[in-house]
């Protein structure tokens, strides 16, 4: 008999019936062993794949952002889902600790379940997890599912779906999803026959046992006794004992073949099977034996496994929220941060960060946020703008073919400083004009960005602090008498005029925005209908 049939019939049971798939009774495997969904979790490669993605998608911050009109998107921080998602969906549980405990249901079950409890916080007030083995889900119509919850007084309730939160793996039905553990447990199995197989080997030293060779026929109480006089003399502690045989007795060693005794490669072999049924790269459970084939960086390893490990679990937590507790899912949604998981060394960070910040979709204080440090004043807004990017451009002054650019990269810069200002104002005021303080509250916000904008102008396109404070104090007055209307055309018309201020082309007499006449009939119109807001 080889060592693998001798592994499949090591722990044989007789029943090999099939029965329905619970914790209590599994169904018993080719290799003789019986694989439950906690079973399962003995084995050392499933206990860390499970544990590998579940607590990674419990460590990932839940966010809950609003759609604005621009196509952007801020922080929902007063919704009421935020706490719940971020912080604790019941009393007993922290974020993290349910969606653990979810995930690892959907993993090794098919199945997470939820009660959704109304209560303060609106529709949704609690999630209290369901243990998947008192969940049985019946299919009302081809839209409509209906759950039967066996309560911990022992007692049976029928929910409705919109009253449970239901989180499926891999499904085949629409319905239930289908547990990893069932379709794996013969790989499962053969891995628990391999473990039970070399721990009942290196009990005996890895040496199997002998026989000892009389020359004649000893009677079953001798053949007892004589047993367990040796069994007692060189077993356990006594192992490496003399001891001593009578009667011309003899010791017969019974040998084990050396492929055998080797059996590592094949319980390396099963530790791989493993992973590939969750789709873990081996290298993240401890298999490093081998090379991946993903890259050899640290930065494409993490890439690989978010894309595709975390990225399916992810989407299918972001769409099951917006669909089970999101009321208004066309205003909100939710996302989860992977920033951090992608998060190369700090050289390929930087080098990445000054391709963005050169080329103009980067501010300071993004960045400075995404290395989790303190924003700085004035940084919010410092968007660059390439100088091959820029539209339009007039010929330079001085003489011949390189005072021609020399005076075109002067102006390119003088106009990209003046944006820069003008892009500063209007992005401040719009968060001014979004407030709800009435004319008041705009006024007084207004008059707070303006106090202190004359330096930055003056620091910005160094000029006189004077003439600057003359730009800023200009702009303020527009402000307060045409209110948010007067935005309209802003960035244009205060760049424009800065750079008119700074090349003194000409005497600067009223440094505020020269709208057309129809522009300037539109903003009347309207600041008289809101009332100079």
């Amino acid at each position: 008999m080889t060592f693998l049939q001798r592994l499949l019939a090591a722990g044989s049971l007789s029943n090999t019936e099939e029965r329905f798939w619970t914790d209590a009774y599994s169904p018993v495997t080719a290799s003789g062993m019986q694989v439950s969904a906690d079973g399962a979790l003995k084995i050392s490669t499933a206990w860390a794949c499970g544990r590998l993605i579940a607590e990674t998608v419990a460590m990932l911050p839940r966010i809950i952002y609003e759609r604005m009109d621009d196509d952007a998107k801020e922080r929902a921080t007063g919704h009421p889902l935020y706490s719940l998602l971020h912080d604790q969906p019941n009393r007993k549980q922290t974020a993290f600790e349910f969606v653990d405990m979810l995930q690892m249901h959907a993993l090794f079950r098919g199945n997470g379940y939820a009660k959704i409890i109304p209560g303060v916080r609106g529709p949704v007030d609690k999630l209290i997890p369901i243990y998947p083995e008192r969940v049985t889900v019946e299919e009302v119509d081809e839209e409509t599912l209906r759950y039967q919850v066996v309560e911990k007084d022992g007692s049976t309730r029928t929910y409705n779906d919109d009253e449970i939160f239901h989180l499926r793996g891999l499904s085949l039905d629409g319905v239930e999803g289908v547990s990893v553990v069932r379709y794996a447990r013969e790989s499962f199995g053969l891995t628990l026959a391999a473990e039970r197989f070399g721990a009942k080997l290196f009990a005996n030293f890895s040496r199997p046992g002998g026989f000892l060779k009389h020359p004649k026929n000893l009677s079953k109480d001798a053949q007892t006794r004589l047993l367990e006089q040796t069994e007692r003399l060189t077993g356990g502690e006594n192992v490496h004992r003399m001891g001593l045989l009578e009667e011309g007795m003899e010791w017969q060693q019974v040998s084990l073949a050396p492929e055998d005794a080797q059996f590592l490669q094949t319980r390396e072999f099963q530790a791989e099977d493993v992973c590939r049924w969750f789709r873990i790269p081996p290298h993240m459970v401890g298999l490093t034996s081998k090379t991946t084939s993903w890259g050899t960086g640290i930065g494409e390893l993490s890439q690989g496994y978010v894309t595709y490990v975390l990225m399916p679990w992810l989407v299918r937590w972001q769409q099951l929220i917006s669909k089970d507790l999101i009321v208004a899912s066309g205003k909100y949604f939710v996302e989860f941060l992977t920033e951090a998981l992608l998060r190369g060394d700090i050289e390929k960070r930087y080098n990445a960060y000054s391709v963005g910040r050169q080329w103009g979709w980067l501010a300071t204080n993004e960045i400075r946020r995404a290395e989790n440090m303190n924003p700085i004043e004035g940084g919010e807004d410092d968007y660059m703008r390439p100088l091959n990017m820029q539209v339009g451009s007039t010929a330079g002054t001085g003489g011949g073919q390189g005072g021609a650019e020399a005076g075109t990269h002067y102006e390119r810069l003088l106009q990209e400083s003046a944006g820069r200002v003008a892009r500063k104002e209007l992005a401040a005021l719009s968060r001014v004009n979004r407030r709800d303080g009435g004319a008041e509250g705009w006024e007084r916000g207004v008059e707070e960005f303006f106090a202190g904008h004359a330096e930055f102008v003056a620091e910005t396109m160094c000029i006189p602090l004077e003439t600057a404070a003359r730009f800023a104090n200009d702009g303020r007055e527009w402000l307060l008498i045409y209110g948010a209307n007067g935005l309209v055309g802003w960035v244009e018309q205060r760049s424009r005029e800065l750079v008119g201020l700074v090349g003194a082309a000409n005497p600067v007499g009223s440094l505020t925005p020269t709208l057309s006449r129809g522009e300037r009939e539109f903003v009347e119109l309207e600041a008289g209908w809101t009332g100079n807001r």
